[in-house]
């Protein structure tokens, strides 16, 4: 069996454990949930754990994790990091932490906009792999559904976007500085179920979002290159507690790769799992 083939076995071994038709709490915004995508940051600051996301492609494995706690309600800090398998000199990334604040939720719109700061604290991971500098990137984060739509337009009400525009600012001149942007755009089958029309879907159909990721970086400084990136269209299942989500990896052009991977995730919903004690803000009680 391939080493692709393998990871989305065992993927789909967890998805059998798993099946839920509660609503949810993590990523709602009016009558829209958002789903945590895994090429790109979600605007939400949540309780959240996401363990492991694992991606393949382009002669390397990448085991990554990232957990968010909400120090009070819409204020979270997040700690990611991971293990980079580059079949020759291997070894642990450095760690990134990112304060994220969510500003702004507007249920009848069914918008939501954040504010976050990420630092990657340089030589905090192996040498092999990691940068030994520090890099500090502010970010703009937003998600709008798409509920308002006439009903003429009906059946686009499940589509919702999601984007992240960041600028990487590396603590040495001997890098270039780099926008990063991305987004996200989903079609919700609950959303459609239950906001629409019932479609009589089965219950692990209703909770699926086919969803299109997609994510660059451009170097704003001379000499530093052209844009490269990645489209990643899969699809992600959503239960009460926790996710699955699975997209393939497509480079745009020659400088971003040669092959096609793979991304796989398994995410767990923190505050609706614990919801009283871990998913709860450490200041100011409930979300």
């Amino acid at each position: 069996m391939s080493f692709m083939r393998l990871h989305f076995a065992a993927f789909a071994a967890l998805a059998a454990l798993v099946a839920c038709d509660s609503a949810h709490a993590h990523g709602v915004v009016g009558s829209r949930f958002f789903p945590a995508t895994i090429a790109t940051d979600d605007p939400f600051a949540a309780d959240e754990l996401a363990l492991p996301t694992i991606s393949f492609g382009q002669g390397e494995e990448d085991y990554d994790f990232e957990w968010s706690k909400t120090i009070f309600k819409g204020f979270s800090i997040s700690f990611g990091g991971g293990y980079v398998d580059a079949h020759g000199p291997s070894g642990w990334d450095n760690l990134e932490i990112t304060p994220t604040w969510q500003f702004l939720t507007d249920a009848d719109s069914e918008f939501v906009a954040s504010a976050a700061m990420s630092f990657e604290i340089g030589g905090s991971g192996s040498s092999a792999v990691a940068d030994t500098f520090t890099t500090y990137t502010p970010k703009i984060l937003f998600g709008k559904g798409f509920g308002q739509l006439p009903d003429s337009m009906e059946l686009l009400r499940p589509l919702a976007v999601t984007g992240v525009v960041g600028y990487a600012i590396p603590g040495t001149s001997a890098e270039s500085k780099v926008l990063e942007w991305g987004g996200a755009l989903e079609y919700s089958l609950l959303y459609l179920q239950t906001n629409v029309r019932d479609q009589g879907f089965p219950n692990v159909v209703a909770h699926l979002t086919p969803v299109v990721e997609f994510s660059f970086e451009t170097p704003t400084d001379t000499g530093g290159g052209g844009t490269t990136g990645t489209i990643n269209p899969g699809l992600i299942w959503s239960g009460q507690y926790m996710q699955l989500a699975a997209e393939a990896v497509i480079p745009v052009n020659h400088a971003s790769g040669n092959t096609v991977g793979g991304m796989v995730q398994l995410h767990f919903y923190v505050d609706d799992i614990f919801p009283h004690s871990l998913g709860t803000p450490i200041f100011g009680g409930n979300h």
